[in-house]
């Protein structure tokens, strides 16, 4: 730090690149560098644990998504740069599903196949919980982003619809087993599979619309 005339001090050149690096250290750098670490040790678990089948658990996908998207976050975060419309969207598809996949194991997938898979073992805190929290909070509290159309709000519901009727049409020719038990055309009742979209539809456009409204009123649009 340098003196100037008149007793004020002026910033060396080293200083201000030290200041303006702290200014990019902020919250929403540090989530979701912690985000992409757990999703990487997720992703390689999950790698090991499936192999090339990981991709039909829409859980997976889901946290896949997200650690792309925190390292996107990142990237421009640290160069000071406003976060993209497209990732914006991206983050709302991603979290609403890691919220979904958090409801759909807490209250339909645990109370039969035990909250210790669910929520304990292996990286399924992180799939599970961490995940959709850390994502969640990052979205609605810290990232400032340019204010989106309302429309933005069906993205995760047309995303998740779609990846429920691709894997209809593999199970539909017996090229998947699932993943989910919804999906099993030849086991369940299309009425059963038919309340089940609807059911996921409604949660995605209800959670999505929350956390458009829950980002207004935060302040978070730019």
């Amino acid at each position: 730090m340098a003196d100037e005339p008149g007793g004020h001090f002026i910033l060396t050149h080293s200083e201000q690149n030290m200041t303006d690096i702290n200014k990019r250290i902020q919250p929403v750098v540090v989530i979701n560098l912690i985000l992409v670490i757990l999703e990487i040790i997720a992703f390689i678990h999950d790698c090991a644990a499936f192999g090339p089948a990981l991709f039909k658990w829409y859980t997976i996908d889901s946290n896949i998504l997200q650690m792309v998207i925190s390292a996107v976050i990142v990237y421009y975060c640290l160069r000071g740069r406003e976060i993209p419309d497209w990732i914006t969207s991206l983050h709302f598809i991603s979290a609403v599903g890691l919220t979904v996949t958090f409801l759909i194991a807490a209250f339909v997938l645990a109370p039969e196949g035990g909250i210790r898979y669910y929520f304990i073992d292996n990286v399924a805190p992180i799939n599970h919980l961490i995940g959709p929290a850390l994502s969640v909070i990052s979205l609605l509290f810290l990232e400032k982003a340019r204010k989106q159309s309302l429309r933005i709000v069906l993205w995760p519901a047309a995303v998740s619809l779609f990846y429920g009727a691709v894997c209809l049409i593999l199970n539909a020719c017996r090229l998947l087993d699932g993943p989910y038990f919804f999906l099993r055309v030849h086991d369940q009742p299309a009425g059963v599979i038919a309340l089940w979209f609807g059911i996921i539809a409604v949660l995605c456009l209800g959670l999505a619309l929350l956390y458009y409204l829950i980002k207004n009123k935060v302040g978070t649009w730019g």
